[in-house]
């Protein structure tokens, strides 16, 4: 009796593991952006998505926050898409304040959800949240979900390079070198 009540515990976990919902971002429309290939110069924007590669379920509402460290980037709007649960809502710029990421990290953040309970296939659910550089380095960018607005789990990163201005020169004085042997 004792074993198959473990059983029944361990199949109970592992179905509710299954049963959420995965959020990752997107970096200008590429759904599984490869962090090497991501590059801004200084007071350049970026769009940044969110979406879900296995749906929403019509159970696992969140609450989601998509933050940087200050110093290296501003995060700020997002709209919910077509393709979003019903109810899913972008709710401000002031993520670190609501718990996602910590100071010097802010955000945009809203929810995903529906309590009419209709599942949603896979897709990107809030769209246009614009990333603008300020600052050399790398940019982390971090993606945070919520079932409770009290507990954090980190879902996704992306690393956005930033190139230091001394870099920038180096290269555009290396291209004028090329340039002139020719």
């Amino acid at each position: 009796m004792k074993k198959l009540l473990i059983l029944m515990l361990v199949l109970g976990i592992s179905s509710l593991a299954n049963g959420t919902m995965t959020l990752q971002i997107s970096v200008g429309g590429v759904l599984d952006p490869i962090d090497s290939e991501i590059t801004l110069m200084p007071s350049e924007t970026i769009f940044l998505d969110i979406h879900s590669p296995d749906g929403y379920n019509g159970t696992e509402d969140c609450y989601w926050g998509l933050v940087a460290d200050i110093g290296y980037g501003v995060i700020t709007g997002g709209v919910p898409t077509a393709a979003a649960p019903a109810e899913s809502a972008w709710f401000g710029n002031d993520a670190a304040t609501m718990g996602f990421g910590s100071p010097p990290e802010d955000g945009s953040w809203g929810f995903i959800g529906d309590s009419g309970g209709i599942p949603v296939g896979p897709g990107v659910y809030i769209d246009e949240i614009l990333f603008h550089c300020v600052g050399p380095g790398d940019a982390v960018i971090k993606l945070y979900s919520s079932l409770d607005a009290m507990t954090f789990v980190l879902e996704d990163t992306v690393i956005i390079h930033q190139p230091e201005p001394m870099t920038i020169a180096l290269l555009g004085l290396g291209g004028l070198f090329l340039r002139r042997r020719k």
